[in-house]
């Protein structure tokens, strides 16, 4: 019989960051005649955003933005606000030509300003535009081989296998009517949204995704220039065409906020009570389903002699799914000068690092709370503080290698003045993520049987072996140039382990 290979691959979800590239953010603003002049600025921001992206050969060109708010206090102790917009494009180099599903984001690295007027101010920063590609890697190893009195030892093992990777960029937008406003609104200070997967699934190739994008907007009353802050609920309906995709796949999506674009415009009766929202998402989604493959450990020719090139792998299983909401406490220290009232709260910006060790997935990080407040002399004042928090979760998995990267988000806060300086923070915080289980194997890749070299063939029909305790009879067998089945058949022994000292007949080939 010729000799024969057949092969068989897994395929894993690999990511890469792709690139990045640095915005510079340089302004001198002058206000508007309509707006006052400036007595004291509380914040400035500068908030990025990416409205589209496109693969141009091994570029990726982003169209951006960049929000630039100021918050000042005016010379009647009222907030005003004045925000600007700059438009901006980035190109990226894309090294990994196989990266199929791109995602492209921008992030603030810092802001600083310099009031040169009354009504001028300098604004400096620079924001980071970034690409993090997901592609499906291939891992092509050698199942069977038969022909040439090849011997192999083969292993079954039931691994989780990626099926496909599948991402998409969409926007939503949606008017929203403040009702519960008493006064047309001024101006908008800050916006923040949560994006939040309520049901993704899977039907004829297709993916399916429910959704609400959970929209905070604190604004300024046009006459009072009171602050307010409006919440609201856009709903989400997607579809991803998926071709490789199956309704029995275990998916695996994030869905993050690319672009967030809320303004206020006039209704049916000239006022400015109606908002306009719009926001860019970006869906990824791995589709994974368990198999049971089989690979081969170890082979060896009892004819010719053979060359077996060998790789290690870590077999991937699909462990358990984190699906979780835990409430997290901290304290918001203020100062000395005291807390009258609190205008806004808000929690939206969270970073996290997780580590895995003694079967317990730990995470820790920090959420930033953005805090506008009266102190006890009336004055208004802005100020952000840091948050902790912790959280841990039990893993029933004993592999060699666990792989983890949990996602997490605010899905709501909340407050309370403790103290005269001071605000107990209570932060509702979903985790998301999968747990693999990866377990190292060392399994063939190639093999080449030379029938130029053939097997030296001993004249004995039957050599006696002493076999030791837990020997292998796969050794042995090799050894001797024989195979495993005739050395169980010739001793009507049936376990690959020799459980004590014996005499074993090995039969020639």
């Amino acid at each position: 019989m010729d000799f024969n290979v057949h092969k068989d691959q897994i395929s894993v979800c690999e990511t890469n960051l792709q690139g990045n590239a640095e915005y510079s953010v340089d302004c001198d603003i002058t206000l508007p005649e309509y707006l006052p002049d400036i007595v004291r600025i509380l914040r400035c921001t500068c908030t990025p955003g990416v409205t589209s992206h496109q693969i141009n050969g091994d570029r990726i060109s982003a169209e951006c933005t960049c929000l630039v708010r100021v918050l000042y206090i005016c010379e009647q102790s009222k907030v005003r606000c004045f925000e600007q917009t700059l438009n901006f494009s980035k190109q990226l180099e894309l090294k990994n030509s196989d990266a199929t599903c791109i995602y492209v984001g921008a992030k603030t690295d810092y802001v600083n300003y310099r009031v040169s007027g009354q009504r001028r101010f300098e604004v400096h920063g620079a924001i980071t535009v970034f690409a993090k590609a997901n592609c499906k890697k291939p891992c092509e190893f050698i199942a069977s081989a038969e022909g040439d009195g090849i011997t192999i030892r083969q292993e079954k093992n039931e691994i989780c296998n990626l099926v496909c990777v599948c991402e998409k960029a969409f926007s939503v937008s949606e008017t929203l009517d403040p009702s519960g406003i008493s006064e047309p609104i001024g101006a908008i200070i800050s916006s923040c949204a949560t994006p939040i997967i309520n049901e993704i699934k899977v039907i004829s190739n297709k993916i399916f995704l429910k959704a609400d994008l959970n929209v905070k907007t604190v604004l300024t009353l046009q006459e009072s220039c009171d602050i307010e802050i409006f919440e609201s609920i856009i709903a989400i309906n997607q579809i991803i065409e998926a071709p490789e995709i199956t309704d029995d796949c275990m998916l695996d999506a994030t869905l993050s906020l690319v672009n967030l674009d809320i303004r206020n415009r006039f209704d049916s009766a000239g006022n400015k009570n109606l908002l306009d929202a719009s926001a860019v998402l970006d869906l990824s989604v791995c589709g994974y389903k368990t198999r049971s493959i089989s690979a081969i450990k170890d082979a060896y020719s009892t004819k010719y002699e053979c060359d077996i090139k060998k790789a290690i792998v870590y077999v991937p299983t699909l462990e358990e799914k984190i699906d979780d909401t835990f409430l997290c406490r901290g304290v918001c220290d203020l100062g000395t000068s005291g807390v009258a009232k609190v205008h806004s709260f808000i929690c939206n910006d969270i970073s996290s690092k997780f580590i895995i060790g003694d079967g317990v997935v730990n995470i820790n990080g920090e959420i930033t709370a953005d805090i506008i407040y009266d102190d006890a002399n009336g004055d208004t004042l802005f100020a952000q503080r840091q948050i902790p928090f912790e959280y841990s979760k039990p893993l029933q998995c004993d592999k060699d290698v666990i792989s983890c990267n949990p996602i997490c988000s605010v899905s709501a806060s909340s407050f309370m003045i403790s103290d005269s300086n001071k605000l107990d923070a209570r932060v509702e915080i979903n985790v998301h993520g999968f747990v693999f289980g990866e377990t190292e194997k060392s399994i063939a890749t190639e093999i080449t049987v030379d029938k130029t070299k053939c097997k030296k063939v001993k004249t004995a029909s039957l050599t006696i072996y002493f076999a030791d305790a837990n020997e292998s009879l796969w050794n042995i067998a090799e050894k001797y140039n024989t195979t495993v089945d005739a050395i169980i058949r010739e001793n009507n022994i049936s376990d690959g382990i020799i459980d004590k000292k014996c005499k074993l007949l090995i039969p020639r080939m």
